[in-house]
């Protein structure tokens, strides 16, 4: 699990920020990150996001710069390609191989990541979904120590005795801060005994739990999950793990790491724990998953999420035997309303469509937009008669849409035609479900529109 560091070392209010540049088209993502990285420390130096919205802008900024140790690259951005083309051009054409790439995509199907890591000299390869906070983190500390220990070994051999003064430097700031270290850290560290007294707690635990100075027992909030993971730290060595406590502020996810401190003397040793408050963090994590699979107009998943929801639903079917249909819609001359009426009210007829299909469907369906206009719903349990049925609800649920446009009285009404296909029995995949209820759809386009087909 995802930990913070604290060593003994001088406040790093000042200390130079590691810059991280994020290569990605969408701002979102810009924007998250920097929220992500904006508490965490590495050797005591925090992050400073250095973005850039294209491959020919990162290509700019490393031009003119060499002391950007992780790269953060989006593969598909003004090209499909453009990440990788990225990559070839800091390895070959500015041969730097120090830097970390970490390669993040939101489209792995279209960049396998076994060819990519073959073919490419990348550090890390990761999907947009699953780099959390806490993988984020793992992927800039290897980042990092690869670019410092390449660059620690080309500086050794230009000046290793300055690199050993400042050295020596450090720990002795590092000694002298250590007097008062304990009870200046903003985060709760407390402190028990071998025979599990608790004998030490610093002003930010007081603050959390509430508690006067110098006291001898344990909060009750804590109490239960610090007596159940003694045994684990005593019998492994140390332990994060994380949990939820009613504070007078409210209820806070946390972080508790705890390790042994051995004392000189003999006996049982010790135990010191800390706290990291990981609620907004927890946040933003969630915020991050919902901008890699929610289309943001219409609220519905996106294309990618769409596809593997559908695909864990199509095995589970075919794994038990269950039914499992598929209905296409597409909104009707829906480019004689944007060409009409403007880009602004075709998105809110597409909202409009949107919001219908959900309030028509159950919650177990899924719904996704897979691009333009064109949306579909996989219905689990339900066989062909009955997504014919809930295609007629929805098809009849848009047609009942209307709302005025242009500022004036005229109104804008919305139609769909609709296709519906039953999974069959050898197939084992979407694709061949989707492909058939697609057929249908466009027979109900050449039928005549606003009308269902199967």
């Amino acid at each position: 699990m995802l930990r913070r560091v604290f060593k003994p070392s001088q406040s790093s209010s000042n200390a130079r920020p590691w810059p991280v540049l994020v290569v990605d088209d969408e701002p979102d993502v810009h924007a998250m990150t920097k929220v992500l990285l904006r508490d965490l420390r590495f050797k005591d130096r925090p992050f400073e996001v250095v973005s850039a919205l294209s491959a020919a802008e990162a290509r700019r900024i490393l031009a003119e710069r060499d002391d950007i140790p992780v790269v953060l690259l989006d593969v598909v951005m003004e090209t499909p390609d453009a990440g990788l083309e990225l990559v070839r051009y800091i390895r070959e054409d500015l041969g730097n191989g120090r830097i970390a790439i970490v390669l993040r995509t939101g489209q792995p199907g279209e960049a396998p990541e076994s060819e990519i890591m073959l073919a490419y000299d990348i550090n890390d390869y990761r999907a947009k979904t699953e780099l959390t906070a806490q993988k984020l983190f793992t992927a800039l500390v290897g980042g990092l120590r690869s670019w410092t220990n390449l660059t620690t070994i080309e500086a050794m051999n230009i000046s290793l005795e300055q690199r050993v003064e400042e050295r020596t430097s450090q720990l002795d700031r590092a000694r002298r801060f250590a007097e008062n270290l304990v009870d200046m850290l903003p985060h709760p560290v407390w402190y028990k005994d071998g025979d599990g007294r608790l004998q030490m707690y610093n002003r930010a635990f007081r603050d959390m739990f509430g508690l006067p100075p110098g006291g001898s027992t344990m909060p009750p909030q804590l109490a239960a999950l610090d007596r159940d993971s003694d045994a684990v730290v005593h019998g492994d060595g140390d332990l994060a793990f994380e949990a939820t406590v009613d504070l007078t502020s409210g209820q806070r996810t946390i972080m508790i790491s705890k390790g042994r401190l051995i004392e000189e003397a003999a006996g049982q040793p010790g135990t010191i724990g800390l706290i990291t408050d990981i609620t907004e963090r927890k946040r933003m994590e969630h915020q991050l998953r919902k901008l890699a699979t929610i289309d943001d107009l219409t609220g519905t998943l996106n294309r990618r999420a769409f596809f593997s929801a559908a695909e864990l639903e199509i095995e589970r079917a075919a794994r038990y035997g269950g039914l499992v249909s598929v209905v296409m819609f597409d909104i009707d001359h829906f480019k004689q309303v944007n060409d009409r009426h403007g880009h602004a009210v075709g998105d809110q007829a597409l909202r409009s469509a949107a919001a219908a299909l959900r309030a028509n469907l159950r919650e177990i369906d899924i719904l996704g937009r897979l691009g333009g206009e064109e949306f579909a719903a996989l219905l689990p349990e339900t066989g062909l008669d009955g997504a014919v049925e809930v295609a007629e609800r929805l098809r009849a649920a848009v047609a009942s849409i209307a709302f005025v446009v242009d500022g004036g009285g005229d109104s804008l009404r919305l139609t769909g035609s609709l296709g519906v296909a039953e999974r069959r029995p050898d197939e084992l995949t979407v694709d061949p479900v989707l492909a058939r209820a697609d057929a249908a759809l466009y027979r109900s386009k050449e039928t005549g529109r606003n009308r269902v087909s199967a």
